[in-house]
Formats: C-alpha cells, sequence, structure tokens
C-alpha cells in the first residue's frame, strides 16, 4: 500500500514542481538508467525512515542531502531527473513499465544485502 502512495506522491510532485513542459521524449533518461536513479532515490528515503529522525523537517532535510549525494555520484541534476519522470508520467505504460523494473531492481539488492549478512 506504500507503494501505491509514494507512486502517487510521486507523480503529484512532478507536476506540481514541474515549472516548465517537458515535450520531447528523446530527452529522458534511458528507461534502466532511470530505473537505477529511482531505485537508488527509494532506498535513501527507506535509509532515513529506517533512521528514527524524530522530527520530520529534519529527515525531509536529510533525505534532500542524502539525494543530492545520489545524483552527483550520477552526474545528474534533480531537473533532469524529473523532467525525466514527468515525460514517463504521461506515458502511462512506460511508466508502469519504468517501476515495474524499479521494483525489481530494489529486489535483487535486497536479495544480495540478505546474501552478505552472516
Amino acid at each position: 500500500m506504500k507503494k501505491v502512495y509514494l507512486l502517487l506522491f510521486l507523480a503529484l510532485g512532478v507536476f506540481a514542481f514541474s515549472a516548465c513542459s517537458y515535450k520531447s521524449d528523446n530527452d529522458r533518461l534511458e528507461q534502466e538508467k532511470m530505473a537505477q536513479i529511482l531505485a537508488d532515490i527509494h532506498i535513501d528515503e527507506a535509509i532515513v525512515q529506517n533512521m528514527s529522525v524524530g522530527n520530520t523537517d529534519t529527515a525531509l532535510v536529510l533525505f534532500h542531502q542524502i539525494s543530492k549525494q545520489t545524483l552527483k555520484k550520477r552526474n545528474l541534476d534533480s531537473a533532469k531527473v524529473s523532467k525525466s519522470l514527468e515525460s514517463y508520467v504521461k506515458d502511462p505504460a512506460a511508466f508502469i513499465k519504468l517501476y515495474t523494473r524499479v521494483n525489481e531492481i530494489i529486489e535483487e539488492r535486497a536479495k544480495k544485502a540478505a546474501a552478505k549478512r552472516p
């Protein structure tokens, strides 16, 4: 159920915070790259949620800092990711395919992390 709310929040956020229209699908990030980035961001969010930060404002600031570092590692800025996500949201079939891949990536990473635990 959390995933549904997260997807809804993400979609609404893209529309609410998008300052300009993104018309070209040719400029959006390739699906696999976008899926990897979104998986990183969702994992970042889970890390912050599990930190037991008492204040939601503090948690939000922490999340933004961690997300900035994640994007910096991939040589991307939030505007490019936001515009690409907006493009995917406007194409429901591509959006579903993208998030199917995001879920697969997160599950694969969870299995690898579980295998590394003693």
